[in-house]
């Protein structure tokens, strides 16, 4: 039996990237490879059953948990047997995991990276994100990344593979009853156009630009409303600025739900002016059902797998946002007949292209052990 560790920094409450391509993995049908999850540092919302080991440290703060929760980690990783650690990252603290691992004696130490930045700006912790990835690369054995663009941010030069998220496909597709039932319940008219925003509240997602590009929208389309997936950070003041601006009937702030597929189908666009990206999940989900995308030119190019993605630039006003959103919004009656999953399957983004390859670099690691 192959064991197999997925190490977090975090589990925040929201349904984030690694906490959806870690689900995913825990679903793997391989007989022959038992995966379980630790999260080093805080634990908030759903955590994953049985096979969930933390929080080593109750804290977020990166110090404490790139310290004193290091050093639980290599005690831990003293303790229980696992021949591969799969440590899911943004930064250097997935070297420094990767060290503790490495003294403990685990044979195999991946670091997957799966966003493009750090996520701040400060210029001291930008310069020491750089030194400790110099510092502790070598601790890794294998180094991976969810596109083109977190691989070259995260390994600085170094060789990484490239894993693409999986999704379940054929759950995503459009569906007209989905979209009926969907809008119903939330007493939206059948003929308003629908935005959808992933992950309300993170900061790398901004929000806060969202609402304002949404409410430019609104000048043209007075029955449109957004749809705000997630539950960050940011969320009290998303929620404080969408009051202000009299969203407080258009802006449906919805939370973490475990059927998300079910909401694409409601949409008509997809609102993504982040900052920075790695290769959004959401993205993948969204073009499985058909669904334009309009993104900020800091998602990589790599994530348009079906012609579905428009990029614009951050600097462009809010009215040229919502004029590109809404020409998005107005191909929905077309795209919602088409059927995208085949693109997604011929690039390697479904679950089955994800727990074929996977399972298969995971054999190739311990063979011979």
């Amino acid at each position: 039996m192959i064991r197999v560790l997925h190490i977090i920094q975090q589990l925040g409450p929201g349904r984030g990237g690694v906490r959806t391509f870690v689900s995913t993995m825990l679903d793997c049908p391989a007989p022959d490879i038992e995966q379980s999850v630790l999260s080093v540092g805080r634990v908030e919302g759903d955590r994953f059953g049985e096979r969930f080991y933390g929080p080593l440290i109750d804290s977020y703060s990166p110090l404490l948990v790139g310290t004193l929760g290091a050093k639980r980690l290599g005690a831990f990783l003293s303790k229980h047997r696992f021949d591969i650690v799969q440590i899911h990252t943004n930064n250097a603290l997935g070297f420094v995991f990767a060290s503790e691992a490495k003294k403990a004696g685990v044979p195999s130490r991946i670091v997957h990276c799966h966003n493009s930045a750090l996520g701040s700006t400060s210029r001291l912790k930008n310069m020491v994100n750089v030194a400790m990835i110099e510092r502790f690369l070598p601790s890794a054995s294998e180094r991976w990344a969810c596109s083109e663009v977190a691989g070259e941010y995260l390994f600085q030069g170094a060789g990484y593979a490239l894993v693409h998220n999986g999704v379940d496909s054929d759950k995503f597709r459009f569906s007209s009853s989905d979209r009926a039932a969907v809008r119903h319940r939330l007493g939206i008219p059948g003929n308003a156009t629908v935005i959808g925003f992933v992950g309300a509240g993170i900061p790398a997602k901004n929000t806060l630009r969202a609402l304002d590009i949404f409410n430019q929208l609104r000048s043209s389309k007075a029955d449109s409303r957004l749809l705000l997936f997630g539950q960050a950070e940011e969320l009290p003041l998303a929620k404080e600025k969408a009051a202000k601006l009299g969203l407080s009937e258009s802006a449906v702030f919805i939370g973490t739900v475990d059927d998300i597929w079910r909401y694409y189908s409601a949409m008509d666009a997809l609102l993504a002016p982040s900052f920075h990206e790695g290769l959004p999940i959401a993205f993948i989900e969204a073009q499985a059902n058909g669904l334009p995308i309009l993104s900020s030119d800091a998602v990589t190019q790599e994530a348009d797998l079906t012609g579905l993605l428009k990029r614009a630039a951050l600097s462009l006003s809010d009215k040229e946002w919502a004029d590109l959103l809404e020409t998005c919004a107005g191909k929905r009656e077309l795209t919602a007949e088409a059927d995208y999953v085949p693109f997604l399957d011929k690039a390697g983004y479904t679950t089955r292209s994800l727990y074929e390859q996977l399972s298969d670099r995971y054999r190739n690691m311990t063979k011979g052990a």
